[in-house]
């Protein structure tokens, strides 16, 4: 074959063997951000579940305060993919349990609603909107968030911008009490294998009171780990306050498990 013609073939074969080692690249990295695999415990990020797709999850938040009270919060949520971008979740039960009275009672229960606009791999930045109502025995609460998350290779970073209100009274329709927060966190993951990614992650809340005006800001920050297995995932954060706030909590930690179905 004369190398006239031999050149044009091998730019041919290597652009073609090039071009399909990056078309896999962009699959496998499409296909390993799922929007069930939580890589963060405080930060939510922007897929949304499969259409048809049930999932049940389980979220504990522990909270250290000066002086040894401690609280504890659970809740149990099934989220469930309304349309390839919308997905659906009903908190079926928020209780807590106070260390300091040895007791536990009953929260509310409610709605999560997100849509998500675009993909953190096949677009620039992935991007979703969250909003929730939460109803219990004499509460009321609102809530929105603004989810951006980026995925390159085995790294995923992704930031939450909150404004939450909340009415307090003794009964339904009786509401007297209302304050609000502003929060938002930024969460950094790195996946060492498909069984395990570990973190970090930040929060701020910015406690607004009865909305006269913002509070000092609160800053925690802690190590994030996350393990997966089939069907079944686990995150857990560990956060530790960085400012010196006496009425915070010094420590507050959140495990989620979830399971497909």
């Amino acid at each position: 074959m004369k190398a006239s013609r031999v050149l044009p073939f091998f730019v041919f074969s290597t652009g073609c063997r090039a071009a399909a080692i990056c078309a896999c690249l962009c699959l496998l990295s499409a296909q390993s951000a799922r929007a069930s695999e939580r890589a963060f415990a405080y930060t939510y990020q922007s897929l949304t579940a499969p259409v048809g797709e049930l999932e049940l999850e389980n979220k504990l938040t522990w909270k250290s305060r000066p002086g040894q009270i401690r609280e504890f919060a659970f809740q149990h949520e099934l989220e469930f993919g309304l349309s390839e971008k919308t997905q659906l979740a009903l908190y079926v039960a928020n209780w807590q349990y106070d260390a300091r009275e040895r007791g536990s009672a009953y929260q509310s229960s409610g709605l999560e609603i997100i849509h998500n606009f675009t993909h953190p791999v096949k677009d620039l930045l992935g991007s979703a909107i969250y909003g929730e109502v939460q109803m219990g025995d004499g509460l009321f609460s609102l809530e929105g968030k603004l989810i951006l998350e980026k995925k390159f290779g085995p790294w995923v970073v992704a930031w939450n911008g909150e404004v939450k209100a909340e009415w307090e009274g003794r009964r339904i329709g009786d509401f007297q009490d209302s304050a609000g927060e502003l929060s938002q966190t930024l969460g950094v993951s790195y996946e060492i294998n498909r069984s395990l990614a570990v973190g970090v992650e930040l929060l701020q809340e910015v406690p607004l009171g009865a909305w006269h005006g913002p509070a000092n800001p609160e800053w925690y920050l802690g190590p994030n780990v996350t393990v997966r297995k089939g069907r079944f995932y686990a995150t857990l954060t560990t956060l530790f306050q960085s400012t010196d706030r006496q009425s915070a909590p010094s420590v507050q930690a959140r495990t989620i498990v979830g399971v497909e179905f």
